[in-house]
């Protein structure tokens, strides 16, 4: 390996060891050995055995292949997006990890590219021809749901607009997800330690950055910009419809007073408590005063089940697409794949021993392998 490579190596075992929380010396002791030397493996000036790098890999909890291949170029893309503004460290990992999944599914044709990315406008900052009802709407109708109904198992709804969701724990402090492009294909990563409500919201989101045509979107940090808010607009808009939620508000109130209205259509919508009184005030549906008392104290699992409501958990992590892993399995099946990249691509799901017997190769592909 030339100079050049040793370097991007040492890169990726320094960006490795600050995601777990390692400090040089603690990394050392971990695999045996001195703290300079991996000063110098960092910076690329010591080369790495083969033994070292098993290691390095196994300490850092990264697969071998991390460390010596190139991350996709939707990451790479975002990465220089990101350098002035702070990321996420096993975010940024992890998105490297699932963008490299999809990228092989999409490389053996077990994944392909569809047409909904990018079918809807653009969002321009500011254009005051954009509005976030009539471009939820319009999703609505892409993804074959109707104009006011709950949108239940988000996941395997989004999937529809070949947008792949994974839901993975990145910590408190993870911040909320992250969207990349692969080959046509969209990916979604959603953190899996967020509130349930919280998980689809930012699952809607990343919808949001799909349908508009982005190439990728940063999304650890608060969003803040025009552009940020308007598919926060969308995404409340996409899992809180006016129609819908006006038509039941009213239903509710002639039965319950207010506090229980919000909370059973808080459960009915499968949306975080903010999302809806928020939604419930957009639509004139609450008074200001109403909306301060309902928002001065968030309901408890307790509230929902007297209201003879649960809290339904979606997305709950590790979760990985359903698409993904009927693409993996088949792959595997036609020989595209090994058993053991398989098990990794789905996560822990399923074991070696779970999957399916392979097809089969014809004769005639034999010996076309052996002239």
């Amino acid at each position: 390996m030339e100079e050049q490579g040793w370097r991007e190596v040492g890169a990726r075992v320094a960006e490795a060891r600050k995601a777990r929380g390692f400090s040089q010396e603690a990394l050392a002791t971990e695999v045996g050995l001195d703290r300079t030397a991996v000063t110098k493996i960092e910076t690329g000036r010591r080369q790495i055995s083969s033994l070292e790098l098993v290691r390095l890999a196994d300490a850092l909890d990264r697969p071998l292949q991390w460390f010596v291949s190139a991350p996709s170029a939707a990451v790479v893309s975002r990465r220089a997006a990101l350098e002035e503004r702070r990321g996420h460290l096993k975010g940024d990992q992890t998105l490297d990890d699932i963008t490299r999944d999809v990228a092989v599914l999409v490389e053996v044709r077990s994944l392909r590219p569809g047409t909904a990315k990018g079918a809807l406008k653009a969002i321009s900052p500011g254009d005051p021809g954009w509005q976030a009802e009539a471009a939820a709407s319009q999703a609505r109708c892409l993804i074959g749901v109707d104009a006011g109904s709950p949108i239940h198992d988000l996941a395997d709804v989004v999937e529809r607009a070949d947008l792949y969701p994974y839901s993975i724990s990145l910590g408190d402090g993870g911040g909320d997800g992250a969207y990349a492009e692969v080959g046509g294909v969209g990916v979604a990563l959603v953190n899996g330690d967020l509130a349930p409500g919280r998980r689809r919201s930012t699952l809607a989101h990343e919808l949001g950055h799909h349908l508009f045509g982005d190439a990728y979107s940063i999304d650890w940090g608060a969003g803040t910009s025009a552009t940020e808010k308007a598919i926060d607009a969308f995404a409340a808009n996409l899992l809180i419809p006016r129609a819908g939620c006006t038509e039941r508000w009213r239903s509710l109130r002639m039965e319950h007073e207010a506090r229980p209205a919000a909370i059973i259509l808080s459960a009915e919508y499968r949306t975080s408590w903010t999302a809806t009184l928020r939604q419930l005030r957009t639509f004139g549906l609450i008074s200001r005063e109403e909306y301060r008392a309902l928002d001065s104290r968030s309901p408890t699992r307790a509230d929902y089940l007297e209201c003879g409501m649960r809290v339904t958990e979606e997305l709950m992590p590790p979760y990985v697409p359903t698409g993904v892993a009927a693409a993996a399995i088949q792959a595997y099946r036609t020989h595209r794949m090994s058993a053991e990249r398989v098990t990794e691509m789905l996560r822990g799901q399923i074991d070696i021993d779970d999957l399916p017997a392979r097809d089969e190769i014809p004769l005639e592909a034999l010996r076309g392998e052996l002239r």
